[in-house]
């Protein structure tokens, strides 16, 4: 029989289950961003009324009117694909990183466009850390200025974060070779980070996964991608066609807010005893102006970042007499100017630019830097090369019809394919060397590469965008391209364009 203590006894002990079993995840909260191009302040939809979206100065607020423990991490490609990621070259988002201030940001695809010593600079006026796990020099040395993991607290909590750039998902797990710099495997230093960061105590793991963002990584990349590595709690990914979190094995698979218009919540639900991740909670938090408001001090930034850059962009280069559109008849007008001009530039005998180079083309009047940008978004570098003129006719025929354009040549085509080849000279000589000038976008991602025809090649190390910008202010006026670079002979007709 039970006596009066052992009742007792027996009574507090199921008390302590039923406490224990009461106990409540502990939650910390990690804001991430990612792919701001340059994009500092909010913006309007077009069609749309009131203050607008976006930006740094709503994402603070956002940020610290969080009641929970609470991390920012960024991303990066703070370079390019806007005028004002062109013109800071990443400068004023570094600053707007400090002013929130972030926990910590990652370097992107796109800021490898840096050379060495400028993202060096950019690095070091960061006072956050800031990663790249898999980067080298071309010495096969880490950076010194980038770090390759870092532990964060929040609340009680370590949380371990390391970041991977992806150059090409359909080609994982291969070292790549950039013009300043080495990617690593991507595995190889996963796991060196993931040991790291648990030999110091950390108890989450997450990794900033960089997509290049001129590539997609389908959900199925994740799936080979994290079977490969020790167990990771959280990626983070920039891959836009990310929708909604998944999970692979034990690993949560989430995307940050992009471009400054949204930031993605994460909340972390973390078992109080162990420290470890038990479950989350994912939403994208539109960075509404009206809803959160802007900082004060941020927006002293990114107005004086405003007013720079809008009298930067509204130099006038040059003037054009007549429209140069992005596509006309078949052709590219503005393709064809960029192909003149990089061969007047480089004194070739030729030069072919793709019609997917411009991405808009210039209406007659003023062109200003601001169009420039427009126009040649890419940050494509010219190549020179010498080729032999039986290589070089054999290069245009393997290239798609249609997809690019030429300078200081002709082509004959019969029924869509190429028939001949002629420089202002006449007929292309077999055995003649020619000087030929390409932007690198040519000679690169093509089984038909230029690059593996050639004799010789060099890289000038000079966006195809500064040399059209040279050729707009190097002549007052400018008309349309010369026709009849290509002749078409189709049914028995011929017909220049």
């Amino acid at each position: 029989m039970a006596t009066g203590h052992g009742r007792s006894k027996y009574c507090a002990a199921l008390l302590l289950l039923a406490a224990c079993a009461c106990t409540k995840n502990e939650q910390v909260v990690i804001f991430a961003t990612a792919r701001t191009h340059g994009r500092l302040w909010a913006s309007q939809e077009p069609g749309t009324q009131g203050p607008g979206a976006g930006g740094f100065a709503v994402f603070k607020r956002l940020y610290t009117q969080e009641k929970l423990p609470s991390l920012a991490l960024d991303s990066g490609n703070w370079v390019g694909n806007t005028p004002q990621g062109y013109f800071t070259r990443g400068r004023s988002t570094i600053a707007c990183l400090n002013a929130v201030p972030y926990s910590l940001a990652a370097a992107g695809m796109e800021d490898l466009a840096l050379a060495p010593k400028e993202l060096q600079k950019l690095a070091e006026t960061a006072e956050i850390p800031i990663l790249a796990s898999n980067l080298y020099l071309k010495t096969n040395k880490k950076p010194d200025f980038l770090s390759s993991y870092k532990i964060l607290e929040a609340g009680r909590h370590k949380i371990g974060v390391f970041s991977v750039i992806l150059p090409d998902p359909e080609k994982p797990n291969r070292a790549k070779h950039l013009s300043n710099y080495k990617l690593e495997k991507e595995t190889y230093e996963a796991e060196r980070a993931i040991k790291a960061l648990k030999t110091g105590g950390a108890k989450v793991i997450v990794m900033l996964l960089n997509i290049n963002p001129r590539s997609q990584a389908k959900p199925e990349f994740y799936r080979e991608f994290l079977t490969g590595i020790p167990r990771v709690d959280l990626v983070i990914t920039d891959e836009p066609a990310i929708k909604k979190p998944f999970r692979v094995k034990r690993s949560w698979v989430v995307r940050a807010g992009l471009e400054m218009r949204e930031a993605a919540r994460i909340t972390l639900d973390l078992d109080p005893s162990t420290g470890k991740l038990s479950g989350l909670d994912w939403e994208m938090v539109p960075l509404d102006v009206a809803k959160h408001g802007e900082d004060a001090d941020i927006l002293k930034i990114t107005e004086a970042v405003k007013a720079s850059s809008a009298a930067h962009f509204s130099k006038r280069l040059g003037f054009t007499a007549v429209p140069l559109p992005l596509k006309e008849n078949g052709l590219s007008p503005v393709a064809e100017f960029a192909a003149d001009c990089i061969r007047t530039w480089a004194r070739a005998n030729a030069a072919i630019v793709g019609i997917s180079e411009p991405a808009a083309g210039f209406s007659s009047g003023p062109v200003t830097v601001a169009d420039l940008y427009n126009a040649f978004p890419l940050d494509s570098s010219v190549v020179f090369m010498k080729i032999r003129g039986d290589d070089l006719e054999n290069v245009l025929a393997g290239m798609p019809p249609g997809e690019f354009s030429v300078s200081g040549l002709r082509l004959f085509m019969k029924d869509g394919v190429l028939e001949r080849t002629e420089s202002a000279g006449g007929p292309l000589v077999s055995s003649r060397v020619y000087h030929l000038a390409v932007p690198d976008s040519i000679v690169s991602g093509r089984e038909n590469s230029v690059l593996s025809n050639a004799m010789e090649f060099s890289n000038s190390k000079r966006y195809l965008r500064e040399i059209v910008g040279w050729c707009l202010s190097s002549r007052k006026v400018f008309s349309a391209p010369e026709g009849g670079r290509v002749v078409r002979n189709e049914n028995g007709s011929a017909r220049k364009n």
